[in-house]
């Protein structure tokens, strides 16, 4: 075990297992708790208040320090979808146990080398209401934020923000930040389910923007009930030198229990056609039909009826996809499988006849109510072995862990935007690498050509497919406008799969560009995008083990409408030199000789 000790009876701290963080926690004179992340004695987040309100007893204050226990735990585990295939859970535990009057208090830390956690505990039996917390997170002065302005479905822009200029209001997590120091956090929570609830951060006070206090969902009128023992969601923080750190961590994955499904052979992540984007009939049986043929021609392993889809033809399509080797998601508003009867009819009905997954929209909301309906149906979607995906829906907590047929959710202003304004900007795909993409799957909905509102090239479009992950990646666009594309963007789409072995950020910054490569077996796949600007991109491919390769490359044209194909013979000691158009972007897929 790495220095975890107990300074002194008011002064705690628990390192990473690397040495290079440090969390801290201080018991005040009165009784109350605050916290303190340092890394390479680089000060990350500065003395923040703790402190959990509940029907027991007020954890505020007036606390008195009884014992800790510490202990060290390294273990892999595999994950179906994601940024990587394998993961490692190592961190150094810390738990400290407080007494106010004749009731507990348990604050549980963590560190890890690439961050830090902590969540609260009630010891003992019986009901509990949660009122509130103290929680806080005190950035350095100086830092600058990408947040986005709160809404209950999660789809909205992450705007850099001068952190002390942050206004009055509430903002949505996760929220990055770059520190004057030139280090970068990612802020958000692991771990939420019905009985923890959801929150999100506030800035109270107009005086102090460097402060984001943790507060509940807006619609969480009444306190949140539960039953002790009682446990928080993790307050998280990913902490990171580089971008890069940011972008590869699963911390949230990490902080989620392991996984509750002994048997995952069924889950089956992979490509997805989908008529709904395009304007194409959702009801129509032959223009479903139409979509298999082409998810069939490309290998993609799905198609997804969406709203508007038919219990009359559903069987039949069933059978036509299944002859094609292809598997159907079927789509349903949330008010649909409210009650027991309904989930129990409605999901076992389709287990029944083979559908492989089901698409559960418009829940809008962090309220307990909505977030047990959220865990109710990963447990009957599970039981029935059918894969799930929410839309207009709260963001990842690193779930996927425990549940892992659950492959995809929306919370992103994703390409459905461009419909009905001018939708997504090159500088939001920008940014979205590192903060709704870091901590869970993303159904963005990416490579759009028909209707991009002008905001990206074709080429940028393209990239998409491997600048976002999805352990269900939905291809947006219309077979007509896919079937007018070159052979090699087709032959791109036809190998770029939906789960990564590795993922590297190779440089990137918010808002202006990003270059990311990711590993399926021996082939590489490489995303490059910019907003704003043109640019060079110049890609190194030291990662690539020794011998020949064949590059390739997808880029930019002389307009924002062409692409251009090009083969380089490459190897490890190779740089790709690719000019992007403004706002422009390329697609390089590396396959051996």
């Amino acid at each position: 075990m790495t220095d975890i000790e107990a300074t002194s009876k008011a002064f705690w701290c628990v390192d990473s297992p690397d040495g290079r963080i440090r969390l801290t926690l201080t018991l005040a004179n009165e009784g109350s708790l605050t916290y303190s992340v340092l890394q390479d004695e680089h000060v990350m987040i500065e003395p923040s208040p703790l402190g959990l309100s509940t029907s027991v007893a007020d954890f505020r204050e007036g606390m008195t320090y009884l014992s800790h226990t510490t202990k060290t735990v390294q273990e892999a585990y595999d994950l179906i979808g994601g940024k990587t295939s394998k993961a490692v859970d190592h961190y150094n535990e810390l738990t400290l146990k407080f007494r106010k009057q004749i009731y507990e208090l348990h604050v549980i830390l963590r560190a890890y080398d690439d961050g830090i956690a902590y969540r609260y505990k009630v010891p003992g039996t019986g009901a509990i209401s949660i009122y509130g917390e103290a929680s806080a997170f005190k950035m350095p002065d100086g830092s600058t934020a990408w947040a986005h302005d709160f809404v209950e479905h999660y789809e909205a822009f992450y705007p850099a923000r001068k952190l002390n200029d942050m206004a009055v209001g509430d903002y949505g997590m996760p929220v990055l930040f770059h520190h004057p120091d030139g280090r970068w956090s990612l802020v958000s929570e692991a771990a939420v389910y019905g009985e923890t609830g959801a929150s999100h951060l506030c800035v109270a006070d107009e005086q102090n923007g460097c402060l984001l206090r943790v507060v509940p969902a807006p619609d969480q009128s009444a306190a949140l009930l539960s039953h002790r023992p009682f446990e928080t969601a993790w307050r998280a923080v990913i902490v990171s030198v580089e971008l890069a750190g940011i972008v590869a961590s699963n911390l949230m994955e990490n902080l989620n229990p392991a996984s509750e499904i002994s048997d995952t052979s069924w889950i089956q992540p992979g490509r997805s056609a989908w008529s709904w984007w395009s304007g194409d009939s959702t009801s129509d049986l032959d223009v479903q039909k139409r979509y298999v043929d082409f998810a069939a021609r490309m290998g993609w392993e799905y198609y997804l009826c969406d709203g508007g889809w038919q219990e009359a033809w559903l069987p039949e399509l069933l059978d036509y996809a299944k002859g094609k080797d292809v598997r159907l998601f079927v789509w349903s508003h949330h008010q649909d499988l409210q009650t027991d009867d309904e989930i129990e009819s409605k999901l076992s009905r389709w287990a029944a006849m083979g559908v492989a997954g089901v698409k559960v929209d418009f829940f809008e909301s962090d309220s307990q109510d909505k977030l047990r309906l959220y865990d109710k149906l990963a447990i009957e979607t599970a039981k029935r072995q059918l894969l799930l995906n929410y839309h207009g829906c709260t963001k990842p907590s690193g779930e996927r862990r425990r549940w892992p047929h659950l492959v995809t959710r929306e919370g992103v202003l994703g390409a459905e935007y461009y419909k009905w304004s001018l939708g997504a900007t090159a500088e939001h795909n920008c940014t979205l690498p590192f903060t709704r993409n870091v901590v869970g799957p993303m159904d963005y909905t990416p490579v759009t050509y028909s209707n991009y509102q002008g905001q990206t090239t074709f080429a940028h479009q393209t990239a998409l497919c491997i600048v976002f992950e999805s352990s269900v990646q939905h291809f947006a666009d219309s077979v007509d406008s896919y079937e007018t594309l070159d052979a090699p963007v087709l032959k791109l789409f036809q190998a770029c799969p939906a789960t990564w072995d590795e993922t590297r950020l190779l440089e990137g910054y918010p808002g202006r560009y990003v270059t990311i490569a990711r590993r399926k077996g021996d082939d590489w796949f490489i995303g490059a995008i910019c907003g704003g600007e043109a640019r060079s991109v110049r890609i190194p491919l030291s990662f690539l083990t020794e011998g020949a390769y064949v590059a390739n490359v997808i880029r930019d044209g002389d307009k924002a409408d062409q692409m251009i194909h090009q083969e380089h013979m490459v190897d490890p000691a190779s740089f790709l030199e690719i000019p992007l158009l403004v706002n422009g972007g390329c697609a390089v897929w590396v396959v051996a000789k």
